[in-house]
């Protein structure tokens, strides 16, 4: 059973985050890349074999923090197995009031003064459907790990699923319940935190 792993980059982080803040956790908690695809394997039974990971991330390359994310990320291309894919994110249209007599931009925070920059992602989404319709079509995995939680997913597993690949979510508890139901299973990253934060041998 070929397994293949995709991995909204953002989707995860943020979730991930937002999971170790709940649960008290008293400093930020790394998530263990190196090792999370064997343990997601682990969960798909005897005869998975992993045939790579991709993760697609967006970056500000005019933001300090996201040009060291970048830097990273070029370091876990270089992980076994791993493909990193990043796009860089577009201006977004300036935040406006919504006063109808109004209507003027606000460029800048009336706390600090600092000028505001809104960027959007533009380009994640579309690469994951792609790749996953790619790799499902060249039959170069039998099922996929999916780990986002954003719906749009759902017609491209849909008609995937009806060819005969499966696609496995992963994530967290009460989210993504549309692209759960569309997927052959989940993989509840709560239930297996304890393997994945476990030291590696």
């Amino acid at each position: 059973m070929k397994i293949k792993i995709f991995i909204d980059f953002w989707n995860l982080q943020l979730s991930w985050n937002e999971y170790h803040e709940r649960i008290g956790s008293s400093s930020r908690v790394q998530i263990p890349w190196r090792t999370m695809p064997q343990v997601l394997c682990n969960h798909l039974g005897q005869g998975s074999e992993y045939f790579g990971t991709h993760v697609y991330a967006s970056i500000n390359p005019k933001n300090h923090k996201d040009r060291k994310l970048r830097s990273f990320l070029q370091t876990m291309d270089m992980f076994p197995g791993y493909k990193v894919i990043v796009k860089e994110r577009k201006p977004a249209k300036a935040i406006k009031c919504t006063d109808e007599g109004c209507r003027k931009a606000i460029t800048h925070c009336p706390h600090c003064g600092k000028e505001l920059i809104r960027t959007v992602e533009k380009g994640v989404d579309t690469s994951i459907a792609i790749e996953l319709f790619h790799y499902a079509l060249d039959n170069v995995y039998d099922k996929a790990i999916l780990i986002s939680n954003d719906a749009d997913f759902v017609p491209a597993i849909e008609y995937i699923q009806r060819r005969g690949n499966h696609i496995i979510h992963a994530g967290f508890k009460n989210q993504a319940f549309e692209i759960k139901k569309a997927c052959w299973d989940h993989i509840d990253l709560e239930n297996i935190m304890p393997e994945l934060l476990a030291p590696s041998p």
